[in-house]
């Protein structure tokens, strides 16, 4: 066999090992394939399986804010409906009522609603309205009034009375509601897929009724003046421009006695046992304190005596009324 015929076979011998060891190469598995699969491996074991789910860590009591030390997350298998997904979105908000520890926290149980547009301090109060009380019809919550009082007289059956007076009561007063409208859910903006008619109250072509209520933002402070005027004076609401600041100065005129006195303090206490609304609420307010009268000039009104009987005389077509 010559030489030539030698190379020749080396050379084959030589390519059929390189075609054989890269065979084998590319029939070997990637690292770059197994690499992904560590991963998924490692991810799967740390990451709990399930949604996650705001339940309360402790027992949580009705009409009290909750806590952030008293919720946790845990997994559920499946998202309750009305649940939370993070406590940041529960933290401060009040139950209507009593959750148990380990209890899914739920949108249903929260207070809702007008309530949640009061500021503490203040008090939503309801009064009856007409037109010409409602400013018009033009109310709408989220305007801000005044509210004016009209207090009848009673010089003619009390001596020491007083005459029939108008005046400013309240100033600057939040409108929460206008009839069923309430701040949260405004007149003016129709839910999606609901008819601009029927947000206005037109539904079917049929005009809407005038509100019969205006739900106003009161002080605590000044409850019992509100319902005393509403029971027994007439009310009017007038609009306030929302950046007037104008207040009048109360401090500079005489505070009206209350109905109670917190008698079972000493007497140098009772005053600034007043000054807490929640104690102005509760001592209430008398109706010639309403009307400004102090504590000794109502103790010194009287009844006036009835009038003398009349009778009349006629002469010719002259009627006279003389006292008999």
């Amino acid at each position: 066999m010559g030489n030539k015929a030698k190379i020749a076979i080396a050379i084959l011998v030589l390519l059929a090992v390189i075609l054989g060891v890269a065979a084998y190469v590319i029939s070997m598995p990637s690292p770059s394939v197994q690499r992904p699969a560590k991963s998924t491996a490692s991810s799967t074991s740390t990451t709990p399986a399930g949604v996650a789910v705001v339940v309360a860590s402790k027992p949580v009591m009705a009409g009290k804010p909750i806590p952030a030390n008293a919720l946790k997350v845990l997994h559920y298998p499946e998202f309750p409906t009305g649940a939370y997904h993070q406590t940041r979105s529960v933290i401060g908000q009040v139950p209507t009522t009593d959750i148990g520890a380990g209890v899914p926290v739920l949108h249903t149980n929260m207070v809702s609603g007008l309530a949640t547009q009061v500021p503490e301090g203040d008090l939503a109060m309801a009064i009856h309205v007409n037109e010409e009380i409602a400013v018009g019809d033009h109310l709408h919550p989220g305007d801000f009034v005044d509210v004016f009082t009209t207090l009848p007289g009673n010089e003619g059956q009390m001596h020491g009375g007083w005459p029939t007076q108008s005046r400013l009561l309240l100033a600057g007063l939040r409108v929460l509601a206008v009839g069923p409208q309430t701040v949260s859910h405004s007149v003016d903006q129709a839910q999606p897929g609901q008819d601009n008619a029927v947000v206005n109250g037109q539904a079917n072509g049929q005009q809407a009724q005038p509100p019969s209520t205006v739900v106003l933002q009161v002080p605590v402070a000044a409850s019992a003046t509100l319902a005393l005027a509403s029971a027994q004076g007439h009310l009017l609401l007038a609009l306030r421009n929302p950046k007037s600041s104008g207040m009048p100065d109360v401090q500079d005129f005489p505070v009206p006695t209350p109905a109670l006195i917190p008698s079972k303090i000493p007497v140098n206490q009772r005053k600034d046992a007043l000054q807490k609304p929640e104690n102005r609420a509760f001592a209430g307010l008398t109706l010639p304190g309403l009307a400004g009268k102090s504590k000794a000039e109502a103790q010194a009104m009287r009844p006036l005596p009835p009038p003398p009987p009349m009778m009349q005389l006629y002469d010719g077509a002259q009627k006279t009324a003389v006292p008999y």
